[in-house]
């Protein structure tokens, strides 16, 4: 195990993850505590949903290609409370407000033709890792075989699976 204090002084002088990961904000699902990773291992990106926008795409490229990160991961969860939203606008005539319903808009088309929850949540991270690998700077870095996007999900029980 390494010496905190030996891991601190490194991390002063720069980061070098092993990882993005993009999760859900939900507090049952932190990527340091699911991974077991310590302080400068994982580059986190979390929004509701763990979808992206301009700005979580901003953030991938930086922890892609300034910190070189070869490998982004894209972890959707069980009961999912933002995809919940999503389906129940699509199957349950129901309507989020406020800025949740930007939330809900960017899921939509991954639980629209979803026969339950669960489907959605894996369609949206299919979606979502899709957009990603679209993104100019990532695809360049696949294409160089610089980094690879993976997809997983969080089962609350602790068990991740990573997707084929």
């Amino acid at each position: 195990m390494t010496n905190p204090d030996e891991a601190l002084k490194r991390l002063k002088e720069g980061q070098h993850p092993y990882a993005v990961v993009v999760s859900c904000s939900d507090s049952r699902v932190t990527p340091t505590t699911v991974f077991n990773a310590g302080l400068g291992e994982i580059f986190d990106i979390r929004i509701a949903g763990n979808v992206v926008d301009d700005d979580a795409l901003g953030s991938i490229e930086y922890g892609v290609e300034h910190t070189g990160a070869p490998l982004v991961v894209v972890m959707g969860h069980e009961s999912c409370g933002a995809v919940t939203a999503a389906y129940d606008e699509a199957h349950n005539n129901a309507h989020a407000e406020g800025n949740i319903e930007d939330l809900v808009e960017k899921i939509l088309p991954s639980v629209k033709n979803a026969k339950d929850i669960d489907e959605g949540i894996h369609n949206n991270i299919d979606n979502v890792a899709k957009e990603i690998n679209n993104d100019a700077i990532v695809k360049h870095l696949v294409d160089q075989g610089k980094v690879k996007v993976v997809r997983a999900y969080y089962s609350l029980d602790g068990k991740v699976t990573f997707m084929e």
